[in-house]
């Protein structure tokens, strides 16, 4: 539950540099306020998700696919 609430707390901007960089992409372009704060949360590194990052990101995505079934 903690990670759905940390989840909900990113910016738009933030939750769509988690998504790229899960989907194997970089931060490469993106705005360096969000990556900055994304590196000291502690979910993302210079190469990548952290283990915590990736945790928050898969808590996501079961909790939104858990909407969309119940639909």
């Amino acid at each position: 539950m903690n990670d759905l609430i940390l989840w909900n707390e990113l910016t738009r901007r933030e939750q769509r540099i988690m998504n790229k960089l899960f989907g194997g992409g970089s931060a490469y372009g993106d705005g360096p306020i969000e990556t900055v704060n994304l590196m000291r949360l502690g979910l993302i590194t210079e190469s990548g998700l952290t283990s915590a990052g990736l945790e928050l990101f898969i808590a996501a995505f079961k909790a939104q696919r858990d909407v969309c079934r119940a639909h």
